[in-house]
């Protein structure tokens, strides 16, 4: 059908149209449906290559040792690689691709922020990282059937069971609550019994709803998993890293109204003694217009 300029759904509009231009309104129904969707393709295998290889030269610098991506075997378990968006401006790239941010719009809406932007790097050994929702910061159970937080997380080589990919219950974001410590195995006898590996080629973006029950298999092949979380949360959210007031000089340029947003650039709160300004009395009325509509 055709998408009008309704009043009752105003945000959701625009949103939608995006998404039937953008192709995704299979992976829309994946999302709704089953908690999550992989968009394969996401990244350009340039893109995917650029990105992997900034990432472990940031993780090399860090841990002052060079990593084997083919054939890793030192570095065991996951070791996370924090606060990448600043570090360098290919990261833009991932934080603003069109794609998996029309997804992360839907679920949390237009004025949604980034959380962080880390990359979860393994190498062989270790346990895996146990079920969980990302629904957390506090938010007690029952969760809230809208998603308050989403990620969409990009497949930088491939993903496979024995190379430790993200597990997940699919249909879990309609449980409402953390899994018990008696749902939460990924290996052995505790193995949760409908939680499922998801494989997928690198380039590939995986978004879930914050609800969604997810963790991720130990890697049991030498080599490296490299993956980069874009996580994301509702503007009442405290992030998780701090971008708002740390953005390095130069980085915003005419036209990146929607990165600034992402950032925090237009939250209404956090004013000192000035009070809220005339540019937060002018988001308070564009956010009553669009309040008609609140996924």
């Amino acid at each position: 059908m055709e998408i009008g300029d309704w009043s009752a759904t105003r945000d959701l509009n625009d949103l939608y149209r995006e998404i039937r231009a953008l192709g995704l309104e299979s992976n829309l129904a994946e999302l709704e449906a089953f908690g999550f969707t992989i968009i394969e393709g996401a990244l350009s295998p340039q893109l995917t290559t650029q990105l992997r290889d900034t990432i472990l030269r940031i993780a090399e610098q860090r841990r002052g040792a060079k990593l084997d991506l083919a054939a890793e075997t030192d570095l065991n378990d996951i070791a996370l690689i924090p606060y990448l968006l600043f570090k360098d401006r290919v990261f833009r790239e991932a934080v603003l691709n069109p794609k998996p941010l029309a997804l992360i719009s839907y679920l949390l809406g237009k004025h949604c922020i980034l959380s962080s932007l880390v990359c979860h790097l393994k190498g062989p050994g270790g346990a895996g990282l146990l079920l969980h929702s990302d629904t957390s910061n506090g938010v007690p159970d029952p969760f809230t059937p809208y998603a308050q937080v989403a990620n969409a997380n990009y497949a930088l080589t491939d993903y496979s069971e024995a190379g430790g990919c993200l597990a997940m219950v699919p249909g879990s974001h309609r449980m409402h609550r953390q899994p018990t410590k008696w749902e939460t195995g990924l290996d052995g006898n505790r193995r949760n019994e409908h939680v499922i590996a998801v494989e997928a080629p690198r380039g590939s973006a995986i978004i879930w709803h914050g609800n969604t029950w997810h963790g991720s298999f130990p890697r049991k092949i030498p080599g490296l998993r490299v993956n980069l979380s874009t996580y994301f949360c509702r503007e009442y959210m405290a992030p998780q890293e701090a971008y708002r007031d740390n953005v390095p000089d130069g980085f915003l340029q005419d036209g990146d109204d929607r990165l600034a947003r992402l950032l925090g650039g237009d939250l209404i709160h956090g004013w000192k003694d000035e009070g809220p300004s005339a540019k937060f009395a002018r988001r308070n009325a564009e956010v009553a217009r669009n309040r008609t509509w609140q996924n």
